[in-house]
């Protein structure tokens, strides 16, 4: 995988036509301002990040959404349109795109609000007004539905990267569910501890009990998820032949709930991310550009990893 490239989703104005548009970037090495002033001061250096700006999608429909290959391949991505999907795959070297397929949807139901891809297999998720498919990008087949999955619009969706099956969701309803796609007749769990619309959903990709959501009343929530989790805690078994000393260890462990309500911004949380590299460590970004990095609390590490 290349860290250093990256998709922006943005608003560009065209003859007095705004048009939502993508554009894949290429970020350099941080320069030092004024290094040899700053050298001699010793004091702290600003650094600017130069950005090249490699290619801008084509086409005129609207773009909400760019999604990236998650198997790490780096062949194409994907961009989310209100009635369509278009899948993309990347040529000289980078320096441009080629429209493989495109998937359109119906325009009778409302656009398409968010998507998800599958990172186990070829499947895009996305979310058309209540409800959630899914779509096998090679046979272009839809692969699962899961009609009136909340009771206003669907704006959030998620894969667990380590348990095949399992996709989350949010929206209007202010409730985030989790979903078995071999059986979508009703939800695996629900969580219900935001008071406005979720806007974004992420599963931790290293311990996937760890569940983050942001939304219009300016919270981020860490979730532990661990019933659900590809985790292997029994921490409710009861045993007569356990000793004191072993349920101390058992109540230790991680256990479903909210973790912790984060409140550091002041107007809608549109996105929340994990660090790539770190486990522990997440960012936050709200309407107003202020971009808020945490990390899990200390205690809630530990009962994962001891």
């Amino acid at each position: 995988m290349q860290s250093d490239l990256f998709f922006t989703c943005y608003n560009k104005l065209t003859s007095n036509l705004i048009q939502s548009k993508a554009s894949l970037w290429r970020m350099g090495k941080a320069i030092p301002e004024d290094s040899e002033t700053n050298l001699q001061s010793h004091t702290p250096v600003a650094t600017s990040l130069p950005l090249e700006n490699i290619f801008e999608v084509d086409g005129d429909a609207t773009i909400k959404k760019v999604l990236w290959d998650p198997k790490k391949a780096l062949t194409g991505f994907v961009s989310i349109h209100d009635y369509a999907l278009n899948v993309w795959s990347f040529a000289d070297q980078f320096a441009s795109s080629k429209l493989l397929n495109t998937f359109e949807f119906p325009s009778t139901s409302g656009p398409l609000t968010t998507g998800a891809w599958n990172p186990h297999q070829s499947e895009i998720a996305v979310g058309k007004d209540v409800s959630i498919s899914g779509w096998d990008i090679k046979s272009q087949s839809q692969t699962f539905n899961i009609n009136e999955a909340h009771s206003v619009m669907v704006r959030a969706l998620d894969f667990n990267p380590n348990k095949p099956n399992q996709i989350a969701s949010a929206g209007d309803d202010c409730k985030v569910r989790f979903w078995d796609l071999r059986n979508t007749t009703e939800s695996i769990k629900e969580i219900s501890d935001h008071t406005h619309w979720i806007w974004a959903v992420g599963y931790n990709r290293f311990y996937d009990q760890l569940f983050l959501s942001s939304g219009s009343d300016y919270q981020v929530n860490l979730q532990s998820i661990v019933s659900i989790s590809s985790a292997t805690f029994q921490y409710n078994d009861y045993d007569d032949n356990k000793s004191e000393d072993e349920y101390k260890e058992i109540i230790s462990k991680p256990t479903d709930g909210l973790v912790r309500t984060y409140d550091q911004h002041e107007d809608s949380v549109y996105s929340v991310a994990w660090s790539a590299h770190d486990p522990w460590v997440f960012c936050s970004l709200s309407h107003d550009g202020r971009a808020v990095i945490n990390r899990v609390p200390r205690e809630e590490k530990y009962k994962i990893i001891l």
